[in-house]
């Protein structure tokens, strides 16, 4: 009966313990989506996108540059330009890290990835920040 229980307890104690609370991905677009207190962000403008399309040998991967507004109670508090890049991400890591203080940041990528031979419109841009 007393390993019945130890195996009970051992299981349940697994399970509770490998449940992770992780945030869910945060999406940075161009509209205007102010929270009404705290920091909120807004994908201003891409000022140049020179990453290796898809379907294209490279050998440069290439990077994006972006403006990054930061509003605080819906007023803006800052804007930033980044250079977000598949190989180097650290700028924009330790910018979005001031922010983000609850959970590390894992990668922070720009959507959509550009494809050989098609021109991308510049209003569906978007920033994707995933966390540990």
């Amino acid at each position: 009966m007393k390993n019945i229980f130890f195996f009970f307890l051992l299981i349940f104690s697994i399970s509770v313990f490998a449940q992770e609370s992780k945030q869910k991905p945060i999406k940075i677009t161009q509209k205007n989506c102010l929270a009404k207190k705290g920091y909120s962000f807004r994908l201003k403008e891409v000022t140049s996108d020179s990453r290796c399309p898809q379907g294209v040998q490279c050998i440069w991967a290439g990077e994006v540059q972006i403006v990054i507004l930061v509003y605080k109670d819906k007023k803006i508090v800052e804007e930033t330009k980044l250079t977000v890049s598949p190989n180097n991400n650290e700028e924009a890591i330790n910018f979005f890290a001031k922010y983000y203080t609850k959970n590390k940041i894992k990668s922070i990528y720009v959507f959509p990835f550009p494809v050989k031979d098609k021109v991308l419109d510049k209003k569906t841009y978007h920033l994707e920040i995933s966390f540990e």
